[in-house]
């Protein structure tokens, strides 16, 4: 009998220490785990995309949000960096920014997802503050743009797009007032992304990023405005226009070596059906008044088929020089010449720098009038 004690004893402490192991391996998992519980009112029953980013890959899952309250998220680190939650279609989203695995509690309105409350980590914390602060202009914001029945009908179009220039410009002071009282916060960084980023005047992100302390160099939010910076410095006025090396829907082949000597106006246009769209940018008229021999034009369209477009331009009395997107070529130059809003034409001189940018077809038909005059003198 005391033999077989002394058994179940030992035996009974393996199991406890055992159990004890377990426990303290479960225990080490769940905080080497992020926890996302997300709440938010007025979130209709619906897919909700979940986006996983780090700096190496992008992964994407889908919950099936059946209207029953809050739903939590369980990820292991793996090096994430970002988790944004998108909904109604992708129209709506919210970043979550991943920094030390733990719980994270993200709750406010569905309808207004720029106000949520992010609590977990410096950076949700810092931009939840700041969203806090901004609460009334960012949903008045929102209330406009996206137009809802409380708009007052006295508000019509003009008088909104200055109301939303109005408060977009008072939030960029407040998100400039923050940046500059947290010069060595990562959260700085990503106010000047969100508010201060436009490749037409890339300046201003540059001027905003010089005041942040130098070790955030490293953060990944700061290396890529700075390279957004140094590629949007390169379509300024006054820049050597960015080279290229395209083909044409009759198989002709371009660099922008093969415009020098003469003007060269590139213009991004929208996708073309039965109808050309140049008459908006005023290309008919440029085309017929200034000759070949001072001016080429090379038009940049997102259509994919080069046969439809080669048919159309046979009805058309000019032989417009078109690049397609049929192999990807047009959204290669969109990046390369930092367009993001169509139409948008650049006009070159005769030694390859940029001298106009702009979405305006008669800026363009006055600066050629102006400089052919001069040549011709």
């Amino acid at each position: 009998m005391p033999k077989f004690s002394f058994f179940r004893g030992n035996m009974l402490k393996k199991i406890t220490l055992l159990v004890l192991m377990i426990g303290l391996l479960f225990s080490c998992n769940k905080e080497n785990m992020y926890k996302i519980t997300v709440n938010l009112s007025n979130l209709n029953p619906q897919e909700v995309y979940v986006v996983y980013e780090s700096a190496d890959f992008k992964t994407v899952d889908t919950i099936l949000y059946k209207g029953s309250g809050s739903f939590v998220l369980t990820q292991k680190p793996d090096s994430l960096q970002l988790v944004t939650l998108y909904y109604d279609d992708f129209s709506r989203w919210i970043p979550i920014y991943l920094e030390q695995p733990g719980r994270i509690m993200v709750y406010g309105d569905a309808v207004f997802p720029q106000l949520a409350q992010v609590k977990g980590g410096r950076i949700n914390e810092l931009l939840s503050g700041f969203r806090k602060e901004t609460a009334t202009l960012l949903k008045d914001y929102y209330t406009i743009y996206y137009g809802t029945d409380s708009i007052p009908e006295s508000l019509n179009k003009p008088n909104r797009i200055a109301r939303l220039a109005n408060i977009n410009h008072e939030i960029r002071i407040h998100a400039e007032t923050f940046i500059q009282k947290n010069p060595s916060e990562k959260a700085s960084a990503i106010l000047i992304r969100d508010y201060f980023v436009d490749a037409d005047h890339p300046l201003r992100t540059e001027s905003l990023l010089a005041d942040l302390k130098p070790e955030l160099d490293d953060f990944y939010v700061v290396k890529d405005l700075k390279a957004f910076v140094a590629k949007a410095r390169s379509t300024l006025v006054g820049a050597k226009a960015p080279d290229f090396n395209v083909r044409n829907i009759y198989g002709e082949s371009f660099q922008i070596n093969t415009f020098m000597n003469k003007y060269f106006l590139l213009a991004f246009t929208y996708m073309w059906n039965d109808q050309y769209h140049t008459g908006e940018l005023h290309l008919d008229d440029i085309i017929s008044i200034f000759p070949k021999d001072s001016l080429n034009v090379m038009l940049v369209t997102l259509d994919e088929n080069p046969k439809e477009l080669r048919d159309l331009s046979r009805r058309d009395p000019i032989r417009w020089n078109i690049v397609s997107d049929s192999i990807g070529q047009a959204i290669e130059l969109l990046d390369l010449y930092n367009v993001n809003v169509l139409p948008r034409c650049f006009l070159i001189d005769k030694e390859g720098h940029i001298i106009l940018k702009t979405d305006n077809g008669v800026e363009v038909k006055q600066a050629l009038e102006q400089l052919i005059k001069k040549t011709d003198k």
